[in-house]
């Protein structure tokens, strides 16, 4: 059913995250390794090993919509690419990971899509790199790893990225080890406003002017840390996912203005909120959360700052990730867990903001993949949906 499936590492490498331009023409993958232990998973903050079969040869790879590969860029080193990310207009693309293990070092890369993959930025972190993510024309970039770091494309003498502003978490986390560290960022399609989540389960908003970012309002989760964290192209409104099944939807201004979320949303269920995703327009979210050995995926839509509808699907196995395309009434998820175990991508559509329809959403296809699956995303004009497993392979679809 995929249009095209492509192992970049010829069988030997999971992909950890992919990212697709907003026509669906350019694709970004990154490749990843490790070794899980008897009663390990990936869902994890650190999943630190000392072995060696974790070193390999590991890479981002571009490719165009027909499934040709672009270009390459590859290092030898440990465990690899963690997140990747394409900004909308698909002219620049970014990556993040770990490239050794004693003493730890990440790092975050940064290319020209269309020029072959020419290096815009490689800057080092003293942690594994766990999100990136890029402004709607590439001008900004921000990385997740011990800190926040945020770059502008300086176009002069060539074109690179530089460091524009960094932000270091100071609370105490409630993993060891990781009391400075970023778990997830997002940032809006201007630059102009970023969102970050930490290990220590603080949730915040941060204005960019020109470059400079100021932290403007900070709130910490009820208990553990926030796996994911999303916002709307426009900045409006963002959605995280926390412990014990609960959403956090909120909107930017009242949360800046108030110091907490908008909307608290409880499933019910015991197990932690580890995929959301958030509508163009922020008045549907989305999230995944476990069931047992299997999971569920809800769309909330809101109206006048309140949860009107909640549709809910079953899934087969643990859901890792969630995407949605409200415009399109999109909404992807992938799942899978334990490592070894088949996972699956869904797709469903009908998905609509509260009033506009009382038709239910459907199923419109399922696909089994040989591994664990964690990433999917809709490009924005909803004609592709892009996957990676740990099957080693991306997956390309069409609606």
């Amino acid at each position: 059913m995929p249009v095209w499936k492509i192992s970049p590492s010829g069988g030997k490498y999971f992909i950890n995250s992919v990212a697709v331009s907003a026509d669906g023409d350019r694709v970004i993958a990154g490749t990843f390794f490790h070794t899980y232990g008897a009663n390990e998973s990936r869902r994890g903050p650190g999943r630190r090993s000392v072995s060696s079969s974790e070193n390999g040869t590991f890479g981002t790879y571009c490719y165009d919509a027909a499934g040709q590969q672009l270009w390459a860029n590859e290092f030898t080193g440990w465990q690899g690419v963690y997140w990747v990310a394409v900004s909308a207009d698909g002219a620049k693309a970014a990556a993040g990971g770990l490239m050794a293990e004693s003493p730890q070092a990440g790092f975050v890369r940064a290319f020209e899509v269309n020029a072959a993959g020419k290096v815009l930025l490689d800057y080092p972190t003293q942690q594994r790199v766990n999100q990136v993510a890029l402004s709607r024309d590439g001008e900004w970039l921000v990385s997740a790893a011990e800190t926040l770091v945020l770059f502008r494309f300086d176009s002069k003498n060539g074109g690179s990225y530089v460091k524009s502003d960094e932000f270091t978490p100071v609370s105490t986390s409630v993993f060891s080890g990781y009391a400075n560290a970023i778990v997830s960022v997002a940032i809006s399609s201007d630059g102009a406003t970023i969102v970050y989540a930490d290990y220590s389960g603080n949730i915040g908003v941060f204005t960019n002017n020109a470059g400079k970012i100021s932290l403007r309002k900070g709130w910490k989760l009820p208990a553990s840390f926030c796996h994911m964290i999303q916002l709307t192209p426009d900045g409006r409104a963002f959605a995280a996912g926390g412990a014990a099944g609960v959403f956090y939807w909120c909107d930017t201004a009242q949360f800046v203005a108030d110091g907490a979320p908008t909307i608290t949303y409880p499933t019910g269920l015991p197990e932690a909120v580890y995929g959301v995703a958030i509508a163009e327009k922020g008045d549907v979210f989305a999230g995944v959360v476990n069931v047992g050995d299997t999971g569920r995926a809800y769309a909330v839509t809101v109206a006048d700052f309140e949860p009107q509808v909640t549709d809910q699907f079953s899934i087969l196995r643990n859901p890792n990730s969630a995407s949605l395309n409200l415009a399109h009434g999109l909404l992807a998820v992938a799942d899978g867990h334990p490592d070894g175990t088949p996972g699956h991508y869904y797709l469903y559509s009908g998905i609509v903001p509260a009033g506009e329809s009382m038709v239910a959403p459907i199923l419109r296809w399922i696909y089994k993949t040989g591994n664990m699956s964690w990433p999917v995303v809709i490009s924005a004009n909803g004609k592709a949906v892009v996957g990676g497993s740990d099957d080693t392979y991306v997956y390309y679809f069409t609606p």
